[in-house]
């Protein structure tokens, strides 16, 4: 059910978490991906996290550009066509899904999941991307500016561990915003999906009786929320939503009931993430790398 929050001068917002609420919402013509910072406090505060993935040439991250963007098609297109042939992808990274599927089998690695999982998401775009400790580690500075409170906002935006984790994140990119989001943000929902396999694996003869669809039913994830605006007044189905409101979509607790892949991706919406096949296809070849001693996948 939706609901939703005014408080004049401090924030205006609507959540929603059902699917149906989740894909009507994402879909109406009112609601953008860029944020004006109007509507309160809390609603300033959120573009301002946001507008860091702008580059000062106005470039924007894949993830933050609008459905009329005259971009975003074209390279939502030629990303999705890229990764649609994922057979020669997932073989170029045979070596990492091969180290994961150990350490779901074990829960033992000789260095980090976030580390190997930033490894296979930048060997996708270049064969040669080289993760490493220093480099997870800026993602995950980056993922934590996005929910930080204020005083933790504060301390990485003036102390310039903010700078230099989107500074790292690009050069490792080479500049390519797509690879950029995927290694720093997106990443995170592999990581915790690899997590869940390594406890499920550990769960009595799981390992053994389950394929690696019912692994990938039981264990893919969608991101926690995301986050969107309205632009102008509307309304949606049976949501008002106010001009200037945040729009905060549970995509994970919306998945949940509906245990379909492709939902986590917004596979059938204009938005569809262009790894909605590649990535179900890796978290599969995981488990099944898992199962076999050897590291071999059916």
């Amino acid at each position: 059910m939706a609901f939703g929050i005014t408080i004049p001068g401090i924030i205006r917002l609507v959540a929603v978490s059902t699917p149906e609420e989740v894909l009507a919402v994402n879909d109406a013509s009112m609601i953008g991906r860029s944020l004006s910072g109007r509507g309160g406090l809390v609603n300033r505060s959120t573009a301002a996290k946001l507008a860091v993935f702008r580059t000062p040439e106005g470039n924007i991250w894949p993830a933050f550009r609008d459905r009329l963007d005259p971009l975003r098609a074209a390279h939502q297109a030629e990303l999705e066509a890229a990764l649609s042939d994922f057979g020669p992808l997932l073989r170029r990274v045979a070596p990492e899904i091969d180290e994961l599927g150990a350490y779901v089998r074990t829960g033992t690695a000789q260095r980090s999941t976030g580390v190997t999982v930033q490894q296979v998401v930048g060997r996708l775009f270049f064969a040669d991307y080289a993760a490493d400790e220093e480099s997870y580690a800026a993602a995950r500075t980056l993922q934590s500016w996005l929910s930080a409170g204020p005083l933790r906002t504060f301390w990485l935006k003036h102390s310039g561990a903010l700078q230099a984790a989107l500074d790292q994140i690009m050069a490792l990119s080479r500049g390519n915003m797509a690879c950029a989001h995927a290694t720093a943000l997106a990443m995170d929902n592999i990581v915790r999906s690899v997590e869940l396999m390594r406890d499920l694996a550990h769960g009595g003869d799981n390992l053994t009786r389950l394929g690696p669809q019912d692994a990938l039913a039981q264990t893919l994830r969608a991101p926690a929320r995301v986050v969107r605006e309205a632009r102008d007044a509307g309304r949606v189905g049976q949501i008002d939503l106010g001009p200037r409101s945040l729009v905060l979509l549970s995509v994970e607790k919306a998945r949940r009931q509906r245990p379909d892949p492709g939902f986590a991706f917004f596979a059938s919406a204009w938005n569809r993430c262009p790894a909605h096949s590649i990535v179900p296809a890796m978290l599969a070849d995981i488990w099944q790398a898992a199962k076999t001693e050897t590291g071999g996948r059916a």
